[in-house]
């Protein structure tokens, strides 16, 4: 009876401890043992109408009209949350003239925009998945323009009437390292329309996969 109860003790204390280590060490443990599983999936193909606030409103206008695009950041294990995460554009490809793809100098990566842009910092802690701005049309410009925290002052990577660029995307994390880029094109004919739905036919949004 009395060694059945040191058992018991003995149990109770290696419990103890293993409750304590997964207190002190469960995200270190699962950090590792099954880390964040992080990918980028389209999210709005069609465009999200909106429209820039113009600092002549009392005047009457109304503001710009602007169409925005936007990809998801999605944790395909969501018991593992991502920190510290962000999207950076690594690289970029643009459409030539024999409609084959050739690389766009770049200085250094940069990071897209979450959104809403207004209220969400530039890292953030994804559980299950994150919205970001892929980027942007307006009613007063005359290219696609990808939503970016900064550009450089060489910046080549905007998408003109009868343009396409593929844009080389890679997700940064704390407890994730991305093995790959993931590739998404943008192609666009140069018409504007705030429908999304008379819009779509105009600019194309497409993952390529294989590369």
């Amino acid at each position: 009876m009395h060694g059945a109860s040191i058992i018991v003790d003995a149990l109770v204390a290696v419990g103890t401890l293993l409750v304590a280590a997964a207190a002190i060490w469960g995200d270190w443990l699962r950090s590792r043992l099954a880390p964040a599983k992080l990918t980028i999936e389209t999210h709005n193909l069609i465009g999200h109408p909106t429209v820039f606030s113009s600092a002549d409103a009392e005047s009457g206008d109304s503001g710009t009209r602007a169409m925005f695009f936007h990809l998801k950041v999605l944790n395909r294990r969501p018991w593992t949350a991502a920190k510290n995460c962000r999207v950076l554009l690594k690289a970029m490809t643009r459409r030539g003239p024999d409609g084959r793809f050739y690389p766009v100098p770049m200085s250094i990566p940069t990071q897209f925009v979450w959104a809403p842009a207004e209220i969400t910092p530039p890292l953030v802690t994804i559980v299950k998945e994150n919205i970001f701005d892929l980027g942007f049309i307006s009613e007063t410009e005359d290219k696609f323009i990808p939503r970016l925290f900064w550009y450089p002052h060489n910046f080549q990577g905007f998408v003109g009437r009868d343009e396409a660029v593929r844009y080389h995307l890679e997700i940064e994390a704390t407890n994730f390292s991305s093995s790959r880029y993931q590739v998404f094109e943008v192609a666009w004919d140069g018409e504007f329309d705030h429908e999304p739905a008379r819009m779509e036919p105009h600019l194309r949004i497409t993952e390529i996969k294989g590369l």
